[in-house]
């Protein structure tokens, strides 16, 4: 498992693999219990936390899942990243195992 300094990841874009932009991280917040998420400022000001359980990959850019649910019966993962060889959903635009763009 990678580990990852402050300085690394602080000023970074938030892309979820879909490819919607989600803001830059402006912090990383832990808690006493191990928890750490990052603080996000998106392009409006507004401030919001992701939970470091939804960031998939970390490169150029931090990648987040989606909100978005498969529908159900569908395939989750249909090809694999260009770069690093992980399976990956065929509409992520991110590669969430390696966080490279994958257009």
């Amino acid at each position: 498992m990678r580990s990852f300094k402050k300085e690394d990841v602080v000023g970074k874009t938030v892309i979820e693999t879909s490819g919607a932009v989600k803001g830059k991280v402006k912090d990383i917040i832990f808690d006493l219990g191990g928890g750490v998420t990052f603080l996000v400022q998106g392009a409006d000001g507004k401030e919001s936390q992701i939970p470091i359980s939804k960031v998939t990959g970390i490169s150029e850019h931090v990648v987040v899942r989606g909100e978005a649910a498969a529908e159900p019966g569908a395939s989750t993962y249909g090809t694999t990243c260009r770069f690093c060889g992980a399976s990956k959903p065929a509409e992520e635009r991110w590669c969430p195992s390696c966080g490279r763009s994958q257009t």
